[in-house]
């Protein structure tokens, strides 16, 4: 533990060396400090984390270097383990309770994320207050038992933040918040110098971490309803932020994106122009949406592009109608067309094609009739009132659609 600069290897069975020469305060709060798979506690941005605290005030610091028991290249032993270190944890986090205080806060990387259920777990019936988990390990833990990974009920408070989901990291969900970086898992600057850009996204986690410990800026991240929701676009910055890292604020619950740099310093603030689409002129906002459903660049990260993941370009879902008839407004355009410009262009024809005034447009009008499969047998009036009675409910289920709680935002 080290309080200023000094250290002081701690006998977990005893409290005497908590209560005797070391510089434990009971009075200040603790955090404890849990590497990953194949590390040690001098991994840098480990080591970081305590310049960072130390900078910034009093702690109680305890790194837990367990690195004999989880060395590559035998993943699976280091995962069972994880069992025996949370046990010992919990045999510290109980001297500690011994002395009079339970201000502890349990902070793990990776495989170290996973460990503080095992000391949560072994802890009962006491609660920890705060456990943050920095992209817990995903290997062998994606259908493992509550009891078994790192989630919500292991602490009072669980923050967590993703930056490698789907390769080292999760991608679920495990606290009462959880932040997913840059879309969680891939980070910026991470192709650069030849560096593994998997292994690289993974130890950001850590990085942010340690940078937000006495950042001015702030890592702040918007409110989204579900990945699934992310990956559709339907989570555009918001004015629901919160801070994530050391300041994360106990009780915060949902979850976040956060964009970031992609060099140190990593953080960026908060983002500011939340309402700006909604306060641009936009050819829908005649229909009352609440959001432009078809703008081509949703994020940064190029979701719903029409190349998005090197996808050929297909028709979007609306450019036939469920009925079987074409629906003439984006039939065999590419989502990465659909831009506002685009929309006002099809409106504009729109209006024209209803303006009945001159022989041109009747002709128009009768060739669409046509197209249709009217029969010439039909009054031509009505069929082309009813005709155009269709396009328009079928603009309105646009319309409705998309003004839907299920895909507002705001």
């Amino acid at each position: 533990s080290g309080q200023g600069r000094s250290t002081t290897h701690v006998q977990v069975p005893t409290t005497k060396s908590l209560r005797g020469s070391s510089y434990f305060n009971p009075s200040l709060p603790t955090k404890v400090i849990i590497h990953g798979y194949n590390g040690d506690m001098f991994l840098e941005p480990l080591i970081k984390m305590k310049g960072e605290y130390l900078n910034r005030g009093s702690y109680n610091l305890f790194y837990v270097d367990w690195s004999v028991l989880g060395p590559g290249p035998c993943y699976p032993s280091a995962v069972h383990n994880t069992k025996h270190v949370g046990t010992c944890i919990a045999q510290l986090v109980q001297r500690i309770l011994d002395i009079g205080t339970d201000n502890v806060h349990l902070i793990g990387f990776s495989l170290g994320a996973q460990v503080t259920n095992y000391a949560s777990v072994k802890l009962r019936p006491f609660k920890l207050r705060r456990i943050s988990g920095l992209d817990p390990a995903m290997p062998l833990f994606i259908t493992a038992d509550k009891d078994d990974k790192l989630d919500q009920t292991d602490a009072n408070f669980v923050d967590v933040i993703h930056t490698n989901a789907l390769v080292q990291g999760k991608i679920e969900r495990c606290g009462h918040v959880d932040f997913y970086m840059n879309g969680g898992i891939i980070q910026p600057g991470c192709w650069a110098g030849g560096q593994n850009p998997m292994a690289c996204s993974h130890h950001r986690a850590p990085d942010y971490f340690a940078e937000s410990i006495r950042s001015l800026t702030g890592f702040w991240g918007w409110k989204c309803e579900s990945y699934i929701y992310y990956l559709l676009g339907f989570c555009p910055h918001n004015n629901h932020q919160v801070v994530a890292g050391e300041d994360c604020i106990v009780g915060t619950e949902g979850m976040f994106m956060i964009t970031t740099n992609a060099d140190s310093p990593f953080a960026i603030g908060r983002w500011t122009d939340a309402m700006g689409l909604l306060k641009t002129p936009n050819a829908l906002n005649k229909f009352s949406l609440k959001r432009d459903p078809f703008i081509s660049d949703i994020d940064q990260w190029g979701k719903l592009e029409g190349n998005f993941n090197n996808v050929e370009q297909l028709p979007t879902p609306y450019s036939q109608d469920p009925n079987g008839d074409d629906w003439p407004y984006f039939n065999h355009i590419g989502t990465n067309k659909l831009t506002k410009d685009y929309i006002k262009k099809i409106i504009e024809q729109d209006n024209d094609r209803y303006d009945e005034s001159t022989e041109d447009n009747a002709a128009a009008h009768l060739n669409l009739l046509k197209h249709a499969g009217m029969s010439n047998a039909i009054n031509q009036n009505e069929g082309l009132s009813d005709f155009r009675k269709r396009l328009q409910l079928k603009e309105a289920s646009v319309v409705e659609r998309y003004s839907s709680p299920m895909y507002n935002p705001f």
